[in-house]
Protein backbone atom coordinates (compact mmCIF):
# COMPACT_ATOMS: atom_id res chain seq x y z
CA UNK A 1 0.00 0.00 0.00
CA UNK A 2 1.21 3.44 -0.87
CA UNK A 3 1.86 6.56 1.08
CA UNK A 4 -1.04 8.08 -0.53
CA UNK A 5 -3.07 5.37 -0.34
CA UNK A 6 -2.54 4.70 3.40
CA UNK A 7 -3.19 8.94 3.79
CA UNK A 8 -6.46 8.99 2.13
CA UNK A 9 -7.38 5.61 4.04
CA UNK A 10 -6.57 7.06 7.80
CA UNK A 11 -7.88 10.20 7.12
CA UNK A 12 -11.37 8.41 6.02
CA UNK A 13 -11.22 6.11 9.17
CA UNK A 14 -10.25 9.34 11.34
CA UNK A 15 -13.97 11.06 9.73
CA UNK A 16 -15.62 7.99 10.53
CA UNK A 17 -14.63 7.93 14.19
CA UNK A 18 -15.82 11.75 15.05
CA UNK A 19 -18.75 10.90 13.78
CA UNK A 20 -18.81 7.78 16.25
CA UNK A 21 -18.28 10.62 18.76
CA UNK A 22 -20.86 12.76 17.75
CA UNK A 23 -23.99 11.13 19.61
CA UNK A 24 -26.07 14.15 18.16
CA UNK A 25 -26.85 12.40 15.01
CA UNK A 26 -29.66 10.46 13.80
CA UNK A 27 -28.01 7.59 13.19
CA UNK A 28 -28.19 3.89 14.71
CA UNK A 29 -25.77 2.39 16.70
CA UNK A 30 -24.77 -0.74 14.57
CA UNK A 31 -24.13 1.98 11.21
CA UNK A 32 -22.61 4.67 14.22
CA UNK A 33 -19.64 1.81 15.05
CA UNK A 34 -19.25 0.55 11.19
CA UNK A 35 -18.98 4.59 10.03
CA UNK A 36 -14.81 4.20 10.66
CA UNK A 37 -14.33 1.50 8.39
CA UNK A 38 -17.07 3.31 5.96
CA UNK A 39 -14.72 6.17 6.41
CA UNK A 40 -12.01 4.00 5.26
CA UNK A 41 -13.33 2.23 2.40
CA UNK A 42 -14.22 6.23 1.03
CA UNK A 43 -10.60 7.10 1.75
CA UNK A 44 -9.79 4.05 -0.81
CA UNK A 45 -12.32 4.97 -3.14
CA UNK A 46 -11.25 8.84 -3.61
CA UNK A 47 -7.64 7.36 -4.02
CA UNK A 48 -8.17 4.99 -6.40
CA UNK A 49 -10.16 8.29 -8.65
CA UNK A 50 -7.02 10.41 -7.90
CA UNK A 51 -4.73 7.55 -9.07
CA UNK A 52 -7.10 7.36 -12.29
CA UNK A 53 -7.13 10.85 -13.57
CA UNK A 54 -3.83 11.21 -12.85
CA UNK A 55 -2.64 8.72 -15.25
CA UNK A 56 -5.75 9.86 -17.40
CA UNK A 57 -3.91 13.03 -17.40
CA UNK A 58 -0.14 11.82 -17.99
CA UNK A 59 -1.46 9.74 -21.30
CA UNK A 60 -3.07 12.69 -23.11
CA UNK A 61 0.36 14.13 -23.03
Amino acid sequence: MGPTRLRYTMIGFIVGVVVVYLKGLPISEGVRFAFPFYGAGLGLLIDGIILRLKQRKGKNE
